[in-house]
């Protein structure tokens, strides 16, 4: 909290030392004096953070009174009215210590989106018979700190209109049915009392309890059978399981917990780490990283940087990175996150990002190999999870217009993969070569099928075939595996060319073919065949075989 001025730190320090709300009056601006009641529809009030609100009849009112006239000059225990505040210049104040209801100041804070320090303790329950006390505390600080000239009115009115608080019926047998354990009475009866309570013997085995006022919680006998249970050790309650039957309607309710946990350790196991972020973003940050602009906005929102939902995971990806590079860390860099975004609607995703080089050895150096590596991974994710991924060639605003591409799962789509677009790593410092994807969830449901361990050797083959710039990779891989034969069991790209002896425009694609029969091992005659039906096919499309 900030200082403001002695009076109003004064009140802030004893509601913090107490847990009493009060507020600070300029006596000058309140007229005839302090009233409390419920809004009249229509009235407006503008608070002390500047704000003009329209008021409900529901909200409750400190007013005060010039003429015949009540006017509104605060929200019960949420905010002050900004023309009678604490002023430099104001010579006399009158203090309000008072008790609200929490249900109504909790609503009122709701229906305003204000949520204050006095709100707060008043919505979780203030000690009611503490503001005498609490008023004295503000005025003893206010004359430490304001010297000799502070002087104190002799006035004080105190309306309590608060009933009684009702005694607590209480067994001390109950305690040890319902926990479980044996607790002697004598010790339950002096465990109440070293907590405040004081206790009256009503008949054999019956007191009533009348807890401190300060002890808001205790309201009934399990309150107080919680108290024993807590005081004496929770670790002493025997472990039992209880019977559980589920209702048919809970039957299945654990499985989006169950799926997500299973893809995060599918996750794990690739070598990727899990990072969780917050769900805030701004603007200016979408618009930044080429993100869609919010939906949701917060009313009252902490920091500039944290004003709306996000309406995408990658940019905390994206900030995690630069975070692990500027503390030295080096990578390669393997980030996933399961988060949830909203846009039109609120939507659960699996985000990862990929930099450097993960798979040694199987590439030449550039943007190719880091963006099949990532393929790779998903598509090794995609067979642990029962699913089949293909990629096909899109262009989104945050990836690289030449390296990006729609993910379909089971052929449904789900999201996109691909470099992040060279301006948005420029402007973030980032190095060039980052790769991600974003996937919707739940991922669409395959059939997981189990195979034995092949018992015989595959045939392996090599394939270099000649097609233009502008063909994707997936249209030369589906015209492969459409015409592989039935034994074509792997398919995997290996190396990317372009340039010399290539003519412009032209590139090579290298493949790494594997072929197998599950029951007995195919011939080189059988297997050049296959391989003859693919040149064929890829000729016939006017592509070229490096022979």
């Amino acid at each position: 909290m900030r200082p403001i001025s002695n009076v109003v730190d004064a009140t802030n320090y004893a509601m913090l030392e107490l847990g009493n709300p009060m507020h600070a009056y300029d006596a000058d601006r309140i007229g005839e004096g302090l009233y409390i009641r419920f809004a009249r529809p229509g009235e407006t009030l503008t608070t002390l953070d500047g704000v003009a609100r329209t008021l409900s009849p529901e909200d409750l009112l400190i007013t005060v009174k010039k003429g015949s006239q009540t006017h509104p000059a605060g929200l019960a225990g949420i905010m002050g009215g900004a023309e009678e505040e604490i002023r430099e210049g104001t010579t006399a104040v009158a203090l309000e210590v008072a008790h609200f209801d929490p249900v109504t100041v909790r609503r009122s804070a709701k229906r305003h989106g204000l949520r204050t320090e006095a709100s707060y303790r008043f919505e979780r329950g203030a000690d009611p018979e503490g503001l005498p006390r609490a008023a004295a505390r503000f005025l003893e600080l206010l004359q430490a700190w304001g010297g000799e000239e502070v002087e104190v009115a002799a006035e004080w009115r105190d309306l309590n209109h608060l009933q009684p608080k009702a005694p607590i019926p209480f067994r001390p047998a109950y305690t040890s049915r319902l926990v479980g354990l044996d607790y002697p009475e004598e010790e339950q009866l002096s465990i109440l009392h070293r907590l405040g309570c004081r206790t009256e013997a009503q008949e054999a085995g019956l007191y009533r309890v009348y807890p401190p006022s300060h002890r808001v919680d205790l309201n009934i006998e399990e309150d107080l059978v919680e108290e024993v249970a807590r005081v004496v050790g929770y670790e002493k309650i025997p472990v039992r399981l209880p019977s559980f039957f589920p209702h048919p309607d809970n039957l299945g309710v654990d499985g989006p917990y169950e799926a997500n946990e299973r893809l995060k350790a599918v996750m794990a196991g690739l070598g990727f780490q899990e990072v969780i972020n917050y769900a805030w973003t701004s603007p200016e940050e979408c618009e930044r990283l080429r993100a869609p602009l919010p939906t949701v906005y917060m009313q009252n929102p902490q920091t500039p940087e944290r004003t709306a939902l996000r309406t995408m995971l990658y940019p905390g990806l994206l900030k995690n990175l630069q975070t692990a590079l500027a503390q030295g860390e080096e990578g390669p860099f393997l980030l996933f996150e399961l988060g949830r975004v909203f846009q039109s609607t609120e939507t659960p995703r699996l985000a990862a990002l990929l930099l450097g080089e993960v798979v040694v050895g199987r590439w030449q150096r550039g943007l190719e190999g880091e963006f099949f590596a990532l393929k790779g991974l998903l598509e090794t994710a995609a067979q642990s999870l029962g699913g089949r991924v293909r990629v096909e060639k899109e262009v989104f605003p945050h990836l690289h217009p030449g390296i990006s591409g729609a993910v379909y799962w089971n052929d449904e789509r789900v999201g996109q993969i691909g470099a992040l677009h060279p301006a948005i790593a420029e402007g973030l410092e980032l190095p060039p070569r980052v790769f991600l994807f974003e996937l919707d969830l739940p991922l669409p449901k395959g059939e997981t099928t189990f195979r034995d361990i092949p018992r015989h050797p595959a045939s392996l083959r090599d394939l270099a075939v000649v097609v233009p710039e502008a063909i994707p990779y997936a249209e030369v891989e589906g015209l492969i595996r459409a015409h592989g034969g039935p034994y074509l069991e792997k398919l995997e790209v290996f190396d990317v060319y372009r340039g010399k002896p290539l003519a412009a425009g032209q590139k090579s694609l290298a493949f790494h073919l594997a072929f197998r029969h599950p029951e007995r091992t195919l011939t080189d005659p059988e297997t050049d065949g296959f391989m003859q039906r693919i040149f064929t096919s890829l000729e016939e499309k006017g592509y070229t075989i490096r022979r």
